[in-house]
């Protein structure tokens, strides 16, 4: 996961961004005076969001719903297809809030090329927060496609969240272990996780099939750069190659963070005898 602050971006712009070519002038007048709602509903996300309750909300609102529809939520998630990713002035929102992400990478796994914007509480059942722009995270076809309409049965079965989950601010949480091929990903929880936020880092990393997906992704880096690791060791022998992966690494820590899995990759070949003495000459 890439972690970034929540967007300036208001639902008080994306609704009037979403509305202003919309031809019906009474769903429009309808759908624009439901701003304080929409507002009020925002800011209850970002306050449930900051004091890790997002999901308390979620089930509060999904029960709200199945019990008394909202009068306009057919229409509020229609507003997010046909308005804000299909209109002009909201496809530029839309689009605004996909170009935050940095490097143009998923924020979910960290690599995929941004495709989409994710609703990370589904507008299917909460249509209160369609367009809410806390809500919509950058993501790839592919994590968009895996996360799919979920909220989750319990409280640790929930993916990440960029804008509020913060798993890495004290250290490192994904290792690479090289002692073969293919690259093992994995999870070390940081000792100052609890068992609740254990358990969604590794949901999380489980939902996205990271693991899988980081060691073929780790392919074509390795690929790329055996060539240069064979001229070091043999120049400088295995304490030069191991400085310069050491030095791979942390130059990919301070552009990419942490915990990207091309960070960890590189922490893991610095780290590895294996790949030193065998893996440097082994294809993948």
């Amino acid at each position: 996961m890439i972690p970034l602050a929540p967007p300036a971006m208001t639902v008080k712009d994306t609704l009037a961004a979403a509305c202003r070519r919309l031809q019906d002038t009474v769903l429009k007048k309808r759908l624009l005076a439901r701003e304080a709602d929409l507002s009020a509903a925002e800011k209850k996300y970002a306050c449930f969001a900051e004091q890790d309750r997002l999901y308390a909300l979620a089930i509060y609102e999904r029960d709200v719903e199945k019990k008394t529809p909202d009068r306009d939520g057919a229409q509020l998630k229609t507003l997010y297809s046909a308005g804000l990713v299909g209109r002009q002035d909201g496809r530029r929102k839309y689009d605004e809030l996909k170009a935050r992400a940095p490097l143009g990478r998923c924020l979910l796994c960290g690599n995929g090329e941004i495709g989409s914007l994710d609703h990370h509480l589904p507008k299917e059942a909460l249509p209160l927060y369609a367009i809410c722009p806390v809500n919509l995270v950058p993501a790839c076809g592919k994590c968009n496609q895996m996360k799919g309409d979920r909220i989750g049965t319990t409280a640790g079965q929930r993916t990440l969240h960029p804008y509020y989950d913060r798993p890495g601010q004290t250290g490192r949480y994904l290792f690479a272990d090289i002692t073969g091929w293919p690259v093992q990903f994995r999870i070390q929880a940081r000792p100052d996780w609890d068992a609740e936020f254990r358990a969604r880092v590794q949901y999380h990393f489980d939902t996205f099939q990271l693991a899988r997906r980081y060691a073929e992704f780790s392919v074509s880096v390795v690929t790329a750069n055996q060539w240069l690791h064979k001229k070091i060791r043999t120049e400088g022998g295995i304490p030069a190659l191991t400085a310069h992966l050491r030095e791979a690494a942390e130059q990919h820590a301070r552009t990419h963070g942490i915990n990207a899995w091309d960070t960890a990759l590189h922490f893991g070949l610095a780290e590895s005898t294996w790949y030193f003495h065998h893996g440097v000459d082994k294809a993948l």
